[in-house]
C-alpha cells in the first residue's frame, strides 16, 4: 500500500523483500540506491547477490534450506556487504497455511560514517522539535555535544538542554542509550 511505502522510505535502513528464491518483490528507497551503486550488495537474475563469494554461499545456503535452521547460526545470513554496509537476511515467518509471497527480509544497515536518521522520523515517531531533531541527526552521525553545538551554532548549554528533553521523549537516560534506541527504533508505538 501507499502507507507502508511512505513508512518504508523514512526508515534509516535498507529494507528489501524476497520470495523463496532470492528475488527482489520489494525494495524501500535506501536499498534501492544501495542495490543500484553495487558497493557489495547487488541485484543479479533478478535475484539479491553478494559480490563476497563466502556472503553469498551462505545466502545459497539459506535459500536451499527453505529458511528453516539446522543449527544455532543457520536461518539467517549476516554479513557485511564490501566490508561497509551490514546485511541481514533473515525469513519471514507466516500463520500456517496462508501465502507466502515474501519468504525472506533483508536489512541493510548503513555503515557508521554514514548513519542518517531523517527529521520526519524523529518529528513523528519520537515527538521531538525540530531544534531538538537537529540535535539529535548531529549526534547519531557521529558528532559529540560540543561539535553538534558548534556545527548548529548553539551554545552548549542550549545542546544540553535540547538533550534532556530528548532523552525524556524518547525514555532513554543516556546518550549511549539514545543511539541505541534511534539504531534500533522504538520499542513500542
Amino acid at each position: 500500500t501507499a502507507l507502508a511505502r511512505a513508512i518504508l522510505d523514512k526508515l534509516d535502513r535498507g529494507i528489501v523483500l524476497l520470495d523463496s528464491k532470492g528475488r527482489v518483490v520489494d525494495s524501500n528507497a535506501l536499498a534501492h540506491r544501495v542495490l543500484v551503486h553495487g558497493n557489495g550488495l547487488m541485484v543479479r537474475n533478478d535475484r539479491l547477490a553478494f559480490a563476497d563469494g563466502d556472503i553469498d554461499g551462505r545466502f545459497e545456503q539459506l535459500l536451499k534450506s527453505n529458511g528453516k535452521p539446522r543449527g544455532k547460526t543457520d536461518g539467517k545470513v549476516d554479513g557485511k556487504a564490501n566490508g561497509k554496509a551490514r546485511v541481514l537476511v533473515t525469513p519471514v515467518a507466516t500463520p500456517d497455511g496462508e501465502a507466502q509471497h515474501v519468504a525472506y527480509l533483508a536489512v541493510i544497515y548503513a555503515p557508521a560514517d554514514q548513519r542518517d536518521i531523517t527529521t520526519e522520523v524523529l518529528l513523528e515517531i519520537y515527538g521531538l522539535t525540530r531544534a531538538q531533531a537537529d540535535v539529535a541527526r548531529q549526534l547519531y552521525a557521529g558528532l559529540s555535544v560540543e561539535e553538534t553545538a558548534t556545527q548548529l551554532q548553539l551554545s552548549l548549554n542550549t545542546v544540553r538542554t535540547h538533550l534532556k528533553q530528548i532523552f525524556s521523549k524518547c525514555e532513554v537516560q543516556s546518550q549511549a542509550e539514545l543511539m541505541h534506541t534511534l539504531a534500533l527504533g522504538p520499542q513500542h508505538f
